[in-house]
């Protein structure tokens, strides 16, 4: 039996096999702020200067005195309280009460949550670069070249001491319009799309 196939059916089929081992086209800058958007821009932004609840000493005025900052700003809270702690008393370490007291997030404030005090939220400010896709394995993969900014910062950092280095994070997120911060994200192509690279888990912006 002799079976020819008809030229044009050969044709298709190295065309699609041409294709298949095709690299594809990098993202767009339009593609990256999409991505970029989904992946980080509804992402909330939180600040933890301490771990809470915490108990205090009376006689720890430093410490009084820095968590008494975030009392007079209205996102923390403060009440007396009785608690033991270790002393040296003749000459021995026993477990006395003490006065002091206990700080806690301000659950009543509306910026503040378990993980900490919002403080904005990531956006896209310029794509600098975008690399050439490069193939491993069976997959796609780019580098993106790009710098962001905080957006939606609320009025209690206004508030604040931004020239104290424990609230750096913070200084730099009101200066980030101007000085925005500066990352390389990486890109995988998966199911004919561009999308975040999460094989190692999410890649943090910081």
């Amino acid at each position: 039996m002799n079976t020819k196939w008809p030229v044009t059916l050969i044709l298709a089929l190295l065309l699609s096999v041409a294709c298949w081992g095709q690299a594809p086209k990098a993202p767009t800058k339009a593609q990256i702020q999409l991505i970029f958007n989904n992946d980080y821009g509804q992402r909330l932004l939180f600040f933890k200067p301490f771990e809470f609840p915490l108990e205090v000493e009376r006689t720890h005025k430093a410490m009084v005195g820095s968590l008494d900052k975030w009392v007079k700003v209205g996102l923390v809270t403060k009440k007396k309280s009785r608690f033991l702690a270790e002393k040296i008393m003749y000459g021995e370490p026993r477990m006395v009460s003490v006065g002091g007291f206990e700080y806690n997030f301000n659950a009543d404030n509306m910026w503040v949550s378990d993980q900490g005090f919002f403080y904005g939220r990531p956006n896209l400010k310029k794509v600098f670069e975008v690399s050439h896709p490069s193939q491993y394995e069976e997959d796609y993969f780019c580098e993106v070249y790009l710098s962001w900014y905080v957006v939606d910062i609320p009025e209690w950092l206004a508030k604040i001491n931004l020239k104290d280095r424990k609230n750096r994070s913070l200084k730099r997120a009101v200066e980030s319009e101007k000085r925005p911060f500066e990352k390389r994200i990486n890109f995988i192509y998966q199911d004919n799309r561009w999308r975040l690279w999460k094989e190692k888990g999410k890649q943090d912006l910081f």
